[in-house]
Order: structure tokens, then sequence, then C-alpha cells
């Protein structure tokens, strides 16, 4: 399936639920997300939240320093059912027990300095939205016999739902799927020295799927 694919896929999704703006469904009253003015600032709503000026929302993943010892962050513009997103990792780190027992026996360590990308999409229901995630990944491998770096390159999707807490404050539970459509190891991967272990190039989360928390501030931009 090509990017071109995915695209055509969430407008059709995108168009089977009708639209509201944030002013509608009764929000007016007391606001939803950032223009809430106080306590809970969640409106639920069965149609999609709309912002009818542009939106930007600053967050980063819970995941990245809970478990792999760094961090991500990334900014998101949005405007009516339209997400652009643009985010960037540092300092990640494969924990041992993603290793095979010979990768670790070979003293085997898979870092990635930096993971940079952007995203398209659109806002389904609710908060409820789904995106198209292009992201390259710096990986560095070292081992009791040298180390090499490599890259590879995800494109995949994103499925996410904003519950906004207070005001712009608001958590974001997001399931990825991000398979590797290019190396530059290669597909049969290189070998560890003279010990016969084989990496192969790393692949995101579980096969590709992976889930995250993101925690993050959103605010309009008049």
């Amino acid at each position: 399936m090509t990017t071109r694919h995915l695209l055509i896929a969430l407008v059709l999704a995108a168009s089977a639920f009708p639209a509201t703006s944030t002013s509608a469904q009764g929000s007016e009253t007391r606001g939803h997300g950032p223009a809430s003015t106080g306590g809970f600032s969640h409106v639920f709503s069965r149609r999609a939240h709309q912002p009818q000026n542009v939106q930007l929302s600053f967050h980063f993943g819970l995941l990245q320093p809970a478990l792999l010892r760094g961090l991500n962050a990334a900014v998101d513009v949005r405007w009516k059912r339209l997400i652009v997103t643009a985010s960037h990792g540092a300092g990640l780190r494969l924990p041992d027990s993603t290793l095979t027992s010979a990768e670790r026996d070979a003293g085997m360590q898979v870092s990635m300095p930096w993971s940079t990308g952007f995203g398209i999409g659109l806002t389904l229901v609710d908060e409820l939205y789904a995106l198209v995630d292009f992201k390259v990944h710096d990986v560095q491998v070292r081992h009791d016999q040298g180390a090499f770096d490599y890259r590879t390159v995800t494109l995949g999707l994103e499925l996410g739902y904003r519950l906004f807490l207070w005001r712009g404050l608001h958590i974001a539970p997001v399931i990825r799927f991000w398979p590797n459509v290019y190396s530059s190891l290669g597909s049969d991967g290189v070998a560890l020295g003279s010990q016969g272990v084989v990496h192969e190039p790393i692949r995101q989360g579980l096969g590709g799927f992976f889930a995250n928390v993101l925690v993050g501030w959103a605010f309009g931009v008049d």
C-alpha cells in the first residue's frame, strides 16, 4: 500500500462522520480543550472537534524516558480536521531484553542517537485521529569486536485519542504500526565479528507495532 492509498483511506474514513466545530454540541457554554475556562476541559462528542483557527499542540511520549532512556517530542499543527505533525527523538537505547541471547553474549548494544520525521492525518470522531507517519531512524550498534551505524526508514499509521484534562493539558494513548520500508544495512543484516551472530535491521516495537501515551499542551493561535 502506497502513501497515496493511505491518505485516500484517511479521507474516506473522515468523510463518513459529520463534522462539528468546537463551538457546537453545547461546548460553547464551557469550552472544549484550550477554549475551556477551567475544570475538566473535555467536551465529548460523536462528531469531530474542529478548531476553526490554527491550533498548536506540543507533546512528548512517556515510553521513551521510561523504557528507552531517551526523549521524543513533537509539535502538531491542527486546523479543522487537518493535522500536520513533526517529531524528533534523541538518546534512545534498546533494552537488552529486546536482544537475542546470542546478541547479548556478543556484547551488543543498540541505540538510536536520533529519530525524526513527520506525519499528516485527520480527526475522525471527537478527538480520535489517524495519521500517516514517515520517519528516519539513526541506529548505532556496538559489540565486543567493533561497531557500525546504519539507518532505517519507516512508513506507517498512528491511531490516537486526545483527552483534555484542564484547558490545553491533555493525554493521548496511541497505537502505531511503523514497518521498515528501507534500511541502509540491507535485508540480510551484518555479522558481528567472527562469532557467527547476524544483526538484522531493528524494527520498531514488536514487528512494527507499539503503543505509547503522550502528554502535552494545546493552544489556539489567533
